[in-house]
C-alpha cells in the first residue's frame, strides 16, 4: 500500500512567485512540501527587476539583504536602466527618459530599493533560503493529479525515476505558471485579451563590449529590413535575450532554427559575422488573462497561475509575489483557528483588481516609447492612460466597496489608487524611519501579527490590545510613536492605525476605531461575521 504523506499546505511550482510562497510560509511558522517538475531552474533570463514593494515583502521576512549582495554581482559593465532604438545595436540611439530618474527619486518612500536581478539568478537565492530555513523543496518532482474536497487535497506525485507518492495538503497553493494545469484541470476561466506581438526570446552568450563602446541599456528596440526585435540587457557585457519578433499568420515558431536565430541576431547587431551562442529560447506572446477564480475550495491560484501580462512594467513576476504574501497569512490565521475561513474569499476581492490595472498598464507598453513615458502623436492615447508603476505596486488600496468607477466582466469595482500614503484604510502602511541611524522603518513593526501604531501616548491601546489578544488569539504588538508620525498619517494625539500582517492599514481611530471596539474589529477583520463576533465578544466576558 502506498504510504499517504501529510502536510498543511502543498505549493506546486518552484519559481519565483512559488518560492516566496515558500519563505512566507516559513515566515509565518506554516509548515509545507514545494514540489517542481524541473531538476533545476531554467536558464532564461525572464523577468529581470523587482519592484521596491517586492524587496519590502522580502524585508520583511529577512531575505532582503541577500537579495541585494546577489544583484550587486548581475551587471558586469555600466548600471541597469535606458533606452535605445535604431536600425541595429550599432545604429542605436539613446531616448531621453530623465524624467523617469526624476519620479523615482519622488517616489513613495522605502526601506528598500528598486532591485535588478534576473529571476535566472535570484530563484537559486530564494531557493537556498528556504532550505537554510528548513523548507522541503523538492524539485525533480511533478504533480502528477489531484483530488480536492471539502476537507483538503489529494495529491499524487511522480519523481525523475518514474516513482509516485501520495501527498495530502490542507491547501494547495497552485504557482504552477501560465499555462497552469492546475487551473486548468479545475476548469477555470478569465478575462482575456488578444496578444499584439508573438516572439521568440533568444538568451545568447555574445561580447558586445566593443560594438556598444561603453553604452549601456535595458532595452533597445531594433527594426530594419531583415529583424524586428526586443534586446534586453542581462549583465551587459556577453550575455543578452533577443526577442525575436515573427508573425503568427505567416510562420510559427517551430520555423525558426538555431541558425536562423543567430542570423537574425547578427542582424539585429549589426555585425555579420560576430560570434553568437544560443543559450536557450523560448516562445511567448504579449496577450493578457486573469483568471475569474483565484480560489476554488482549498486550491488557490497565484501568479502566473492566476494572471498572464506582458513583461513590460514588469508587472507580472512583482504581482505574483504580492499574492503570495497575501495569501499566506490569510492560510496561516485560518489554519490557527484565529480566522474563519470566510477570510480567504477575501484573497480574490483584493488581488483580482490588482492583476487587472497590471495586465492593463503591461498592455499600454506595448508601444516602445510609451513603455517610457515618451509622447508621441500616435501612441498619446496610451501615454494618457499609463499609471507610474510605484502607484501601482504601492498606492493600491484594497477595497471590498461595490461602487465601480468601472467594471470587468461583470465586476464592478473602485479605481484603487491613491495619490499619496498617509495611512488610508486599504494602503500599505506609510514609511517612516523610527531610529536615529534610519535602519529600522515603520514597515519592520509589521507582521507576522497585527500591529497598533499609535501616535503618541500608547496606554489605552496597550490595555485594549492586551485584551483583545487574550479573547480572539490574534497577535497585536504596539508601538508608540513620535511626532512625526502624526504629520504623516495625520492622526491626532494618541491616534491609531491597526495594520495587518501584510503591512495594510486594516482600521484608523478617526475613522471609527476606538480602544472598546478593538476586539470586536479584530473579529470581523478576520471573517467572523458580526453576529459571531458579537457571540463570541458576549462568551468571552461571560
Amino acid at each position: 500500500m502506498t504510504t499517504t504523506e501529510h502536510t498543511p499546505v502543498l505549493v506546486v511550482g518552484g519559481g519565483l512567485v512559488g518560492l516566496s510562497a515558500a519563505l512566507f510560509l516559513e515566515y509565518h511558522n506554516v509548515p509545507y512540501v514545494l514540489v517542481e517538475r524541473r531538476a533545476k531552474a531554467s536558464v532564461l533570463p525572464r523577468a529581470r527587476g523587482l519592484h521596491t514593494r517586492t524587496a519590502e515583502l522580502f524585508r520583511q521576512v529577512g531575505v532582503e539583504d541577500r537579495v541585494q549582495q546577489a544583484a550587486a554581482t548581475a551587471l558586469r559593465a555600466g548600471s541597469f536602466g535606458g533606452a535605445s532604438m535604431g536600425t541595429s545595436l550599432i545604429a542605436a540611439e539613446p531616448l531621453d527618459i530623465s524624467h523617469l530618474g526624476r519620479a523615482m527619486a519622488a517616489a513613495d518612500p522605502s526601506p528598500s530599493r528598486f532591485c535588478f536581478l534576473p529571476q535566472v539568478l535570484l530563484e537559486p537565492v530564494l531557493a537556498e533560503q528556504a532550505r537554510e530555513r528548513g523548507g522541503d523543496l523538492r524539485f525533480g518532482v511533478e504533480l502528477v493529479e489531484f483530488e480536492a474536497d471539502d476537507a483538503g487535497v489529494t495529491a499524487t506525485l511522480r519523481d525523475a525515476t518514474g516513482s509516485t507518492s501520495v501527498i495530502r495538503a490542507d491547501y494547495l497553493i497552485a504557482a504552477d505558471g501560465a499555462a497552469s494545469p492546475i487551473r486548468r484541470a479545475l476548469g477555470i476561466e478569465g478575462w482575456e485579451v488578444p496578444p499584439t506581438h508573438h516572439y521568440i526570446n533568444a538568451f545568447v552568450r555574445t561580447d558586445l563590449t566593443g560594438v556598444l563602446g561603453g553604452r549601456t541599456f535595458s532595452q533597445c528596440e531594433i527594426s530594419n529590413d531583415t529583424v524586428r526585435a526586443l534586446v534586453l540587457s542581462k549583465n551587459n557585457t556577453d550575455e543578452w535575450s533577443f526577442h525575436l519578433e515573427y508573425d503568427p499568420t505567416r510562420e510559427s515558431a517551430a520555423d525558426y532554427s538555431d541558425q536562423r536565430c543567430v542570423e537574425l541576431i547578427r542582424a539585429a547587431i549589426g555585425v555579420p559575422d560576430i560570434a553568437v551562442e544560443l543559450l536557450a529560447r523560448s516562445a511567448w506572446d504579449t496577450g493578457s488573462f486573469v483568471a475569474d477564480e483565484y480560489r476554488r475550495g482549498r486550491v488557490f491560484l497565484t501568479g502566473d497561475a492566476a494572471h498572464r501580462h506582458a513583461p513590460w512594467g514588469g508587472y507580472g513576476g512583482n504581482t505574483g509575489v504580492a499574492d503570495a504574501h497575501n495569501l499566506v497569512w490569510k492560510l496561516a490565521a485560518v489554519r490557527s483557528g484565529t480566522a474563519a475561513p470566510a477570510l480567504l474569499d477575501s484573497y480574490r476581492v483584493e488581488r483580482w483588481p490588482r492583476a487587472i490595472i497590471g495586465a492593463e498598464q503591461a498592455n499600454l507598453g506595448a508601444d516602445f516609447r510609451a513603455r517610457y513615458g515618451i509622447e508621441t502623436p500616435d501612441n498619446a492615447d496610451r501615454v494618457a492612460r499609463m499609471v507610474e508603476f510605484g502607484a501601482v505596486m504601492s498606492r493600491f488600496r484594497y477595497s471590498s466597496d461595490a461602487v465601480s468607477h468601472r467594471a470587468v466582466r461583470g465586476v464592478e469595482w473602485v479605481e484603487p489608487h491613491v495619490d499619496r500614503l498617509t495611512g488610508q484604510v486599504g494602503t500599505r502602511l506609510p514609511h517612516v524611519w523610527i531610529d536615529a541611524e534610519q535602519t529600522t522603518s515603520t514597515l519592520d513593526l509589521c507582521g507576522p501579527g497585527y500591529a497598533l501604531l499609535i501616535a503618541g501616548s500608547a496606554a489605552a491601546w496597550r490595555d485594549a490590545a492586551a485584551h483583545a489578544q487574550r479573547q480572539t488569539g490574534i497577535e497585536i504588538a504596539v508601538h508608540g510613536l513620535a511626532a512625526e508620525w502624526r504629520a504623516c498619517t495625520g492622526l491626532p494625539e494618541g491616534g491609531a492605525l491597526l495594520v495587518r500582517p501584510d503591512g495594510h492599514v486594516a482600521a484608523r481611530s478617526d475613522e471609527g476605531l476606538h480602544p472598546r471596539s478593538l476586539t470586536g474589529t479584530m473579529r470581523v477583520l478576520m471573517g467572523w461575521s458580526s453576529d459571531t463576533a458579537s457571540a463570541l465578544d458576549i462568551k468571552a466576558t461571560a
